[in-house]
């Protein structure tokens, strides 16, 4: 693999690490970014090489032979009626396809990938359901212990997934907040790798792949394009960070010269942090006050801990963080399957709920993505 991997960096205090060891964050708190040798990567070297998930190689970590389950290229598709409902040419990044039904299958390859091959023999980490089953998957195809750390009220679907694949599974009382103190303590006690969100540099390279997918899907012969406004949905956050970070290293290559994305940020109403405190004008984001019950399960996450960061991304980039409600969300699900043939989880479903608001309130940048992170056949018990 020709990683074209140089230092991680922290996104804090702008200290350099050595890649080459395991690490979690930087001493100071913050999250640790991957950064790489820019220099002469050629385009069409890398597309010429078969259109999957490891296509731009050179941008992502991994310098041996991947943990792989052949994460395909997912499709990137029109979606005409909604479009003209909305009035903007839009399109749908479905992800629902790819190994275990979700994109926590990106950060799995890639972050399991990683640490397998820096010497990591087992790992923890905490779940709000469809990331443990997903680096259980890869975890079993590397032969590498798992323990997933999960709150009782995740979905069983997940539970199920973690166990099947040979994990071991901890549930606790509370939410994703206290699963994550408890892998902490897991990790501090066994010696295992923590691949928290956030808490290893990696998980988020594999989320970049989307987006270095999805510029090349819409580019042409001479180069990469970038949509004008992505919405998608923000638990703790990796897809927002991993879509700038995506756009900010095409740029800087060359591949494009368009803009980087508006990014529109959703969130449950129901659990809404970051929504709150982008309304708010606050730089901060404090913990939710209250349940955080929907059924976007993955979305229950009630304090990101880069929530702050995730504000500043979208910030930078003219977009907005907004909320949508139970029904709504629903609602997406049902139209999404019947206008246009995409089951979505109702994460992904959020988007398009979004979107309605979206539409009539602001003009939005063209193209329009919405991103779809995994397959709505695994919550058809909270969707019948």
């Amino acid at each position: 693999m020709p990683s074209r991997l140089s230092h991680l960096e922290c996104a804090r205090c702008a200290r350099a690490y050595d890649p080459e060891r395991l690490v979690n964050r930087c001493d100071c708190g913050g999250t640790l970014l991957a950064r790489y040798d820019l220099d002469g990567i050629d385009l069409e070297r890398c597309r010429a090489r078969p259109p999957d998930a490891w296509r731009f190689r050179e941008l992502l970590p991994v310098r041996g032979a991947p943990v792989s389950l052949g994460e395909p290229r997912t499709a990137l598709l029109p979606v005409p009626r909604l479009a003209g409902r909305w009035g903007v040419d839009a399109l749908v990044k479905d992800d629902g396809t790819l190994p275990g039904g979700t994109f926590k299958a990106r950060g799995a390859c890639v972050g399991l990938s990683r640490a397998h091959e820096l010497g990591a023999t087992s790992v923890v980490m905490p779940s709000a359901g469809n990331a443990g089953g997903a680096w259980s998957l890869y975890a079993a195809r590397a032969n590498v212990r798992i323990t997933v750390t999960m709150a009782r009220s995740a979905p069983a679907a997940n539970h199920t997934e973690v166990l099947v694949a040979g994990g071991e599974l901890e549930l606790v009382d509370g939410t994703i907040a206290d699963a994550g103190a408890r892998a902490v303590d897991i990790a501090r006690e066994r010696g295992s790798f923590l691949t928290a969100t956030f808490a290893e540099p990696y998980r988020l390279e594999g989320k970049k792949a989307a987006w270095l997918e999805v510029f090349d899907q819409l580019g042409d012969d001479d180069g990469m394009r970038l949509p004008g406004t992505v919405v998608l949905p923000v638990g703790g956050g990796v897809a927002a960070l991993a879509l700038a970070k995506a756009a900010e290293e095409v740029r800087a290559l060359g591949w494009t010269g368009d803009p980087a994305p508006a990014i529109v940020g959703v969130q449950p109403a129901a659990c809404a942090p970051v929504v709150r405190a982008f309304e708010r004008g606050d730089d901060a984001v404090e913990p939710w006050d209250g349940p955080c019950d929907s059924i976007a399960a993955g979305l229950r996450v009630p304090a990101p801990s880069e929530g702050a960061f995730v504000l500043r991304v979208v910030r930078a980039s003219g977009g907005a963080m907004v909320a949508v409600s139970e029904d709504d969300i629903r609602a997406a699900v049902r139209d999404l399957a019947t206008f246009e043939g995409v089951f979505a989880c109702p994460e992904g479903a959020a988007g398009v709920a979004a979107l309605d608001e979206l539409a009539r309130s602001r003009p939005l940048r063209e193209p329009v993505v919405v991103y779809n992170t995994g397959a709505g056949a695994k919550y058809v018990d909270v969707l019948s």
